[in-house]
């Protein structure tokens, strides 16, 4: 009986439900004559869910995030991650152009360069972010957010396949542009 009214429940809130796929993308960049540094960050991220609630103004689903941090100074340090993971959006008004979102994503898999060395690393990520899209027309909104984007490096394996634990993090702050299509 329960899983009938579970289901019952699911079926009912799913043809009110607004679908939304919603796109961020940033990049970032700063250099350093006297270090002769120069950093750079690419970070998207795509957002696959569904409002819950009669409101429609909290949005559910599934994150995926790419990131790629870079370091160049005489040898080009760098990082690249693909991650998964549950994500929140929430609407603070009802006609839905200002919101905050929270993502973590527990799987987070890539490859890192340091000093010319390329290892497998794992780990996961967190997203948070704040920001306003305007309504194009009916489905298409347009906008911009600023977002704290963290991976947490646990896990790394070497070209000879040695594991060992760490704890490394990457970090960024940055403001992006927002693509969003919403349905019934």
């Amino acid at each position: 009986m329960k899983k009938i009214l579970l289901i019952s429940f699911f079926l009912i809130n799913t043809a009110h439900a607004t679908f939304m796929i919603d796109t961020m993308t940033g990049y970032s960049s700063s250099s350093d004559s006297k270090t002769t540094a120069d950093v750079s960050d690419i970070s998207n991220h795509i957002f696959v869910g569904a409002s819950i609630g009669s409101q429609q103004r909290t949005f559910i689903g599934q994150n995926v995030t790419i990131f790629t941090h870079q370091l160049k100074k005489s040898t080009t340090d760098k990082i690249n991650t693909l991650e998964l993971g549950p994500r929140l959006t929430y609407f603070f008004t009802e006609e839905n152009v200002f919101y905050g979102t929270l993502g973590w994503n527990p799987y987070a898999k890539g490859k890192r360069t340091i000093a010319s060395v390329t290892e497998d690393i794992s780990g996961y990520g967190l997203l948070a972010g704040l920001g306003a899209e305007i309504k194009i027309n009916r489905n298409f909104h347009i906008g911009g957010s600023f977002n704290y984007h963290r991976i947490s490096i646990s896990k790394t394996i070497s070209a000879s396949n040695v594991a060992s634990s760490v704890s490394d993090t990457y970090s960024s702050m940055m403001p992006m542009i927002n693509l969003s299509f919403r349905f019934r």
